[in-house]
């Protein structure tokens, strides 16, 4: 078989048209639909929200809940962020701790979340800050 009916389009094509032997729809008509089902469903909220709840446990309203406690603003710089705040945890426990803008949450990984490393880091900023050496 080199070719066969595609289910959506109604047109005969080639077999390599089709991501799989058995599927019924061709590639450009199996796309179409993927992004229908997934506008459907809600699009990005709903990815997101299916993603904060596989990764933490956590729905949009308890997500919600965390941002409005901390009045929209991350836990540690106190900034407000254009970007949604990120679920910070700890990866070897999955406990969720606070909500962090993205730098913060990057800097903390970046440290191997160790508070010693992070006080290193902070003592060396302040030895070589600029504004206190004139």
């Amino acid at each position: 078989m080199t070719s066969k009916l595609c289910t959506g389009c109604r047109t005969e094509k080639a077999i390599d048209q089709f991501s799989k032997p058995w599927v019924h729809y061709c590639r450009p008509c199996a796309n179409q639909r993927s992004r229908k089902d997934y506008a459907a469903r809600g699009g990005a909220e709903y990815a997101y929200a299916k993603g904060l709840k596989y990764n933490y446990g956590l729905t949009v309203a308890e997500y919600e809940t965390r941002l409005t406690a901390q009045g929209g603003r991350c836990a540690i710089c106190r900034e407000v962020s254009p970007q949604r705040l990120h679920v910070d945890h700890n990866h070897e426990t999955g406990a969720i701790r606070d909500l962090l803008c993205e730098g913060c949450n990057h800097a903390i990984g970046k440290a191997q979340e160790s508070p010693s490393r992070l006080r290193a880091m902070a003592d060396y900023l302040e030895r070589h800050d600029e504004a206190s050496e004139r």
